[in-house]
């Protein structure tokens, strides 16, 4: 969990060549209403909340929502192939992969987000006192701020979404521009702190844990604890954000891209 510089409340690709021949119609997908939300850091000042300790389910998986509100998952994991493929597998996948490259930014990227925000599945969350919603998981600030910066750099996008205000969030394809700007801010930041060339992996953090803390987590050696890279952040919010005592930055890097496949390695950036 959305997201995802500079936004006050820290909140949460190369293009493919044949989106070029893709209507960027957005879709209006189906919603799994979850009444109670899923599961969040307490920690506000992360914009993108991630899914705490919920393995969403991607190829040959499926999602339920408990009493609780919070979903399980059982069967697959994206552990070879592409997040892309399980993204496109959605009604609105090719829009929203179409739109990111609008943008410049590589589909399976995004893609890659939305495998572990939602297993790109639309969910829209009502609990008290949360903004954060759909596939991408976006806090309502993020995503208006996202989206007019997104505007704001390629203003021909307007015509194709069929709403960039907040109700636009309901449709996958159309959050998927906030999403994607986001993580073109996140490949920004990373460049300027010594990244040269971003993945979809080194902008997991900014994503989940937003700027500061995320340039952190994509510089940090691979030995060093999520505790000491995260020291704000109490066993319980860590916990609560799938990340186990003493685990390690390599160690949640490979469970991050255990999830993404090979799409982890995927440049945000196209150019």
């Amino acid at each position: 969990m959305p997201m995802r510089p500079g936004y006050n409340d820290l909140r949460r690709w190369k293009a493919l060549t044949f989106f070029g021949s893709l209507a960027a119609t957005p879709v209006l997908a189906q919603t799994v209403n979850v009444p109670n939300g899923l599961p969040q850091t307490p920690i506000a000042v992360y914009q993108e909340l991630g899914m705490g300790g919920w393995t969403p389910a991607t190829v040959g998986g499926t999602t339920t929502v408990g009493t609780t509100g919070t979903p399980a998952s059982s069967g697959g994991t994206t552990t070879s192939g592409s997040s892309l493929s399980v993204m496109n597998s959605q009604s609105w996948g090719y829009a929203a992969g179409q739109n990111a490259s609008a943008l410049g930014v590589n589909p399976d990227a995004l893609a890659a987000t939305c495998v572990m925000e939602s297993g790109c599945t639309n969910i829209t969350t009502t609990a008290s006192g949360s903004t954060i919603t759909g596939a991408f998981q976006m806090s309502e600030s993020t995503y208006t701020q996202a989206m007019q910066e997104a505007l704001a750099s390629n203003p021909t996008l307007a015509a194709s979404l069929g709403d960039t205000g907040l109700s636009g969030q309901k449709d996958p394809a159309t959050q998927a521009v906030a999403a994607a700007q986001y993580l073109k801010d996140a490949a920004s930041t990373l460049q300027a702190n010594g990244i040269s060339d971003p993945t979809a992996l080194d902008a997991r953090g900014y994503y989940n844990f937003g700027p500061a803390a995320g340039v952190k987590v994509a510089q940090a050696s691979s030995d060093t604890l999520m505790s000491d890279v995260l020291p704000t952040m109490s066993s319980t919010q860590l916990a609560s954000n799938g990340i186990s005592a003493g685990e390690t930055v390599g160690e949640w890097k490979a469970s991050v891209t255990a999830k993404m496949g090979s799409s982890a390695n995927a440049p945000i950036l196209t150019s």
